[in-house]
């Protein structure tokens, strides 16, 4: 498994041959990372993409429907085996909610990503 890996501002990276490609674990973990940040309806070619964050993060009582998405939007990409945590956190006064979460990949590596 290989993607082109991404910057510390989220653009792709060029100029540095193979270097400018993630592989196995490192791939993995950046395929949740984007999944996680896509919008759905974004992406011309998949508009089933991503998530509905504008929809679920509009309406009041939508939190456990978009903790359900997420955790499936995490297990559902490719080189994940298994979700071994999932920890939301919601601070209602800003608006904000935190995503962390650990797995395991195709590869035996454990992995982590927090949005």
């Amino acid at each position: 498994m290989r993607t082109r890996r991404l910057d510390a501002a989220g653009d792709w990276t060029f100029g540095r041959g193979r270097e400018s490609y993630a592989t196995r674990s490192e791939c993995v973990r950046q395929k949740i990372k984007t999944r996680l940040l896509s919008f759905k309806n974004d992406w011309f070619l998949n508009l089933d993409h991503g998530l509905d964050w504008f929809d679920n993060m509009a309406r009041r009582g939508t939190r456990l429907k978009l903790e359900a998405q997420i955790r499936m939007c995490i297990l559902q990409t490719g080189g994940v085996k298994t979700l071994t945590e999932f920890t939301p956190q919601f601070d209602p006064k800003i608006r904000k909610l935190t995503v962390y979460a650990a797995f395991t990949d195709i590869y035996g590596n454990s992995g982590e990503v927090e949005i």
